[in-house]
């Protein structure tokens, strides 16, 4: 992977978290004006929202490490 892919795939960690709590926020805010509830749905869903956020940022960095490792052993063999 080269550098400018490298800034391209980490550069979407910045979006990922946010996305998440706002996609939660405007769905529990849907859920809250339909069913006539207090703030409870926008609440849980924006944190339900971060924590998926949270863990697809930890999915994308173990895969990143995973490929940054498998480049290091394949340019590591052929340097002898």
């Amino acid at each position: 992977m080269g550098p400018w892919e490298k800034v391209g795939y980490y550069s979407s960690l910045g979006i990922v978290l946010p996305a998440g709590a706002v996609g939660g926020l405007g769905l529990g805010w849907v859920l809250d004006r339909w069913l006539h509830t207090k703030p409870i749905f926008t609440v849980i869903l924006c944190l339900v929202g971060a924590g998926a956020g949270i863990i697809d940022i930890l999915r994308i960095l173990t895969r990143a490490e995973k490929q940054d490792d498998a480049d290091e052993s394949n340019h590591g063999s052929g340097a002898s």
